[in-house]
């Protein structure tokens, strides 16, 4: 009979194409242990939404389900809106399972359109922020579906945390990523970790080095590699 493991969900940005191997999804593979089943979910090319990688995901778990007892998932960007859809759906679907971390980095939680989305959307590309919107069903923001699914997973994860920096020039600030941090501020069970470019942060059994700073390279893409546990 298979033995029971633990599996690891790794939700890569929009249009990641990151390497598993090097970056803050390798630390909590390390730290989960050398058995877990690691999924790498990633932009396959054109045409693929945000949709497709959650049923792609959905399916990697039904096809193992029998032998899969506990999960974990990481997410950058808007693969942070992949993991909590996945991790909610899971949850229900589901219920023995265990959940163990949900690690959200550099999450955009899309209460308004940012910069890149008005951008995508000039140039006739699906922005984001629709591939949200298409992803949660919703027929404005994104923002609120995704904080309040975040919410309600405090009752199932043991250890949610959230890992972002104020001078994020993708997930901008100001009426989005802070309307998430003060929804989930007071909420037990959420640790909102927040990192300073330039800098080195220790503490909550998380460390993130951003004392490199490279000017060609927007802190939310660099935070991705600058996280370790």
């Amino acid at each position: 009979m298979t033995q029971p493991e633990a599996a690891l969900f790794v939700f890569d940005g929009y249009r990641g194409a990151n390497d598993v191997g090097q970056n803050a999804a390798a630390s909590l593979s390390r730290l989960l242990g050398a058995s877990v089943a690691v999924c790498w979910n990633k932009w396959l090319g054109s045409g693929e939404s945000l949709s497709d990688r959650f049923l792609r995901a959905t399916a990697w778990l039904e096809e193992r389900s029998s032998h899969i007892s506990q999960i974990s998932a990481i997410g950058l960007s808007m693969g942070c809106q992949v993991a909590v859809r996945f991790s909610q759906q899971m949850s229900a679907r589901y219920p023995l399972l265990c959940l163990d971390k949900l690690v959200l980095v550099a999450p955009d939680p899309k209460y308004r359109p940012v910069g890149r989305d008005v951008e995508e959307a000039s140039a006739g590309i699906s922005s984001a922020f629709d591939e949200a919107v298409g992803l949660w069903g919703s027929e404005g923001a994104a923002g609120p579906q995704f904080v309040s699914a975040l919410a309600d997973l405090t009752g199932h994860f043991a250890d949610i945390r959230i890992i972002y920096c104020r001078s994020d020039g993708v997930a901008e600030w100001k009426n989005n990523v802070d309307l998430m941090i003060q929804e989930l501020n007071l909420r037990e069970g959420v640790d909102a970790i927040e990192a300073t470019d330039g800098e080195l942060l220790e503490g909550s059994d998380t460390t993130v080095d951003l004392r490199s700073v490279n000017l060609e390279s927007d802190v939310h893409e660099r935070l991705w590699s600058s996280v370790s546990f």
